[in-house]
């Protein structure tokens, strides 16, 4: 079952270190991170788990598949946090007169923290990893900017050059790799490297799991073969891949994918982060909760079977199941929902080919009963599956404009109130959250995404 990690859980001990004050914290609240602007997640061998900075104090967590949390300051400016399986490792300056930096390595089982110093210019701070005790960064004193390595056990440089500009290096699974220019991602070791995928030019990237990073367009890039999947809807960052499922929150819904399947459940906060061990995911809310989730907590969603579709809906009538998160189905191939003769879960900007790819639809139609061949789709649009009829129930559009702007802020305000009807797959889509019920906050989320 889903665990709530709260205050009456064991205390961790606290680890007291010299070179700098390491604490666990007293609560499974990390209020702390939270309050950090650029929160890291990593999901490898070891765990999951999230790190961040925030003035001279360094944050670390392990959500699952246990919770560990520390805290540690350092007399320095710390420039980047980096995760490299249960090591937490800090980038700090020192001392500008003798260029002297500083690595700060937190260990996650215990708390203590070790510190190694080493002296360099000219290279860029905020982007570095730390594996089998070198660190990496990415040096700007040549032509092209290259990365450097440097020995922490003996204190050894060596650089590794490439025919363009490197341009960030990040840690996966205890491996440092670099990204270049043109998108190219090479695993780095002291003194060479080795092309393993491309994950787009000018394409943002984060940590998706084992051997896996996510771009901004939403694809996960396998570290090992290259392969792609595409993920819809998903934010950047907040997707993680454990044994053959990915979990992604799209605002308040967690869902599983594997394969074909799709499940999903309510989360009460949106998440800051998440982060999956095999079959557990951790999801840090932006209240500082932490919420764990098992395998038992998802709800089971059934595929539409397009030689069965009678009986899967003679089976639901003869279940008597009332709660519409027990009854929902999923579009074939999609990430959208079925219920009560209704599609939803689509977001505002989706098209009708976006639409027909993700479901096979046999065609779209639009409230005056045309085609509809291209475009937006909007809320009263209807659709054919199977020779079935759906409404189509876009999340914010509570107008049927095709977009959510502050006339669908207005009209949800009003209904709230009592002073208009919402009905159908107008009230379907002022369920923004998708948790059942069009309520405040809704409205709080449709007028923060209105365009």
């Amino acid at each position: 079952m889903k665990r709530l990690i709260s205050l009456l859980s064991a205390v961790i001990m606290i680890a007291c270190v010299s070179v700098s004050k390491s604490r666990a914290y007293e609560e499974y609240n990390l209020s702390g991170i939270i309050g950090c602007s650029d929160i890291k997640s990593d999901s490898n061998s070891k765990g999951g788990y999230v790190c961040a900075f925030s003035g001279d104090t360094v944050f670390s967590a392990r959500l699952v598949p246990d919770f560990s949390a520390y805290n540690f300051t350092v007399s320095g400016h710390i420039r980047g946090v980096s995760q490299s399986g249960k090591y937490t490792n800090a980038l700090v300056f020192d001392d500008a007169f003798t260029n002297k930096y500083s690595v700060y390595s937190l260990d996650t089982d215990n708390g203590n923290v070790r510190k190694t110093s080493f002296n360099d210019k000219n290279f860029r701070t905020d982007s570095f990893s730390v594996s089998d005790n070198c660190v990496y960064y990415i040096k700007t004193d040549s032509t092209y900017a290259y990365v450097a390595c440097v020995d922490l056990s003996t204190g050894r440089k060596t650089k590794i050059n490439f025919s363009q500009n490197a341009n960030e290096i990040f840690n996966n699974n205890g491996k440092s790799y670099v990204r270049l220019y043109d998108g190219s991602v090479c695993r780095l070791s002291q003194a060479s490297s080795a092309c393993v995928a491309n994950t787009g030019e000018f394409r943002n990237i984060a940590n998706a799991g084992i051997n896996k990073v996510i771009n901004q367009d939403g694809f996960i890039v396998s570290l090992s073969d290259n392969s792609r999947e595409y993920v819809s809807n998903a934010e950047f960052g907040k997707v993680s891949a454990s044994d053959g499922k990915v979990f992604i929150v799209v605002n308040y819904r967690l869902s599983r994918k594997a394969s074909d399947k799709t499940q999903s459940v309510s989360i009460p906060k949106a998440a800051k982060a998440v982060v999956a061990y095999k079959n557990r995911c951790g999801v840090l809310l932006d209240n500082g909760t932490v919420c764990v989730y098992e395998p038992s907590d998802f709800q089971e969603k059934k595929i539409i079977n397009n030689n069965n579709n009678n009986s899967n809906s003679n089976n639901n009538n003869n279940n008597n199941c009332h709660d519409s998160s027990k009854t929902d189905n999923r579009a074939v191939n999609s990430d959208y929902i079925i219920s009560d003769g209704m599609i939803y879960g689509i977001y505002s900007g989706e098209t009708v080919a976006d639409f027909k790819r993700k479901t096979s639809a046999d065609a779209v139609y639009r409230t005056d009963g045309t085609v509809a061949k291209s475009g937006k789709l909007k809320t009263g649009f209807t659709a054919v599956i199977d020779s079935k009829t759906y409404v189509i129930a876009v999340c914010g559009d509570v107008t049927g404009e095709g977009n959510v702007n502050s006339r669908d802020v207005t009209l949800l305000h009003k209904y709230l109130c009592g002073n208009a009807e919402l009905d159908g797959a107008y009230l379907k889509a002022a369920d923004f959250n998708l948790d059942g019920e069009a309520d405040n906050r809704d409205l709080v989320l449709i007028s923060r995404q209105k365009n």
